[in-house]
């Protein structure tokens, strides 16, 4: 069996290799990547924040509306209690009552709003709850894929270093260094095969004397345009 063979053959290990490889840090990119269970978290933090102030001011509004009604009830107690006799202290109460009314008024204007504002956050808070929810469930149901196939992946990483290993039995130290010298200065690929009458990765054409170098496979020819060892099937 020729070295041009086995080093074609070893070119193809190590392409599936190195798509192994490649493919198994992408897995452990995504499997480390929580971006989405991180971003719903921060959305949920913030609905929470809304939420509670939202409350806040709503329990806020509460007890001034509380408290003006309470005062208005004093003075309308005052007014019509029957022991107060001046007019102008009369006339006073019944202007602090009807400034009290109007008062109330805004302040429940305002409790109405409040309270919207509050209902509304705490729909948002629910929602977000439920988006956190989803997102970890999504993220743990990719996860488990990605295992799965991780799994696979280096399953199949072992036996392909384990073909590479009989592989490289058949090619002698001085080929081996060429070609991994290739590999550094060929974006990975040492070895081309011949595709209609020439180099199937730059396209240069081969002369016929070139062609059937290659095929007798007794030395190792190069492309005369890219440098690569070339092989015919």
């Amino acid at each position: 069996m020729s070295e041009t063979l086995n080093l074609y053959r070893l070119q193809k290990i190590d392409t599936q290799l190195d798509h192994i490889a490649a493919r198994l840090k992408e897995i452990d990119q995504a499997l480390s990547d929580d971006r989405r269970v991180r971003k719903a978290q921060s959305v949920l933090k913030k609905a929470e924040e809304t939420a509670q102030k939202a409350q806040s001011e709503l329990r806020l509004i509460e007890t001034k509306v509380e408290d003006q009604r309470l005062k208005r009830k004093t003075t309308q107690a005052a007014l019509f209690g029957g022991n107060i006799k001046n007019p102008k202290d009369l006339q006073d109460l019944q202007m602090d009552s009807e400034a009290l009314a109007r008062y109330i008024e805004r302040l429940e204007d305002e409790q109405l709003e409040a309270m919207i504002a509050s209902e509304t956050a705490e729909m948002n808070l629910e929602d977000a709850k439920k988006a956190l929810t989803q997102a970890k469930g999504k993220a743990a149901e990719d996860n488990a894929a990605l295992l799965g196939e991780k799994t696979a992946l280096e399953e199949e990483l072992a036996k392909t270093q384990r073909e590479k290993a009989a592989t490289l039995q058949g090619i002698s130290a001085s080929n081996l260094n060429l070609y991994q010298n290739l590999r550094k200065t060929k974006k990975g690929i040492a070895v081309a095969s011949i595709t209609e009458g020439g180099c199937s990765i730059c396209g240069q054409s081969l002369t016929p004397a070139d062609l059937q170098s290659v095929r007798s496979g007794s030395e190792l020819v190069y492309c005369p345009s890219c440098g690569r060892i070339l092989f015919s099937p």
